[in-house]
């Protein structure tokens, strides 16, 4: 029996119970019998779900809409920019990015800088009241 046609008894079940005027214990073992057998069949279509397998993604974990931000995700590519962007503009990080990374990891100017403003705005300490 499908997980919809044990719903569907189980309605037609508890509509007969209402129907009737004084309770009758047979369709009670029923209607339980039916909602342990539901569960169960819920319980089994979850475990035989496939692993995943796309990575942990905080940005998904959080339900955010969008592209998750690309320095955010990508450590080589944050610790690159991290370790340059006391000594470089951020035109010249985008540049120096765009030579040392392929294509589809390259950030620009704006990304850098949106980035950066984040981090310090982390660091900063909260002094309102």
């Amino acid at each position: 029996m499908t997980g919809t046609a044990l719903r569907l008894a189980r309605a037609e079940a508890r509509a007969a119970r209402d129907q009737s005027a004084a309770p009758v214990s047979g369709l009670d073992r029923a209607i339980a019998a039916l909602e342990q057998a539901v569960e169960g069949s819920v319980q089994q279509a979850i475990q035989a779900l496939p692993e995943t397998t796309a990575p942990h993604c905080p940005h998904r974990a959080a339900h955010r809409p969008g592209r998750a931000r690309l320095i955010d995700n990508d450590p080589e590519l944050r610790a690159f920019i991290t370790a340059r962007i006391d000594r470089l503009t951020f035109c010249q990080l985008a540049d120096a990015v765009a030579a040392h990374f392929p294509p589809e990891r390259h950030v620009k100017k704006t990304a850098i800088h949106a980035w950066w403003k984040r981090q310090r705005a982390a660091r900063k300490p909260d002094h309102s009241g």
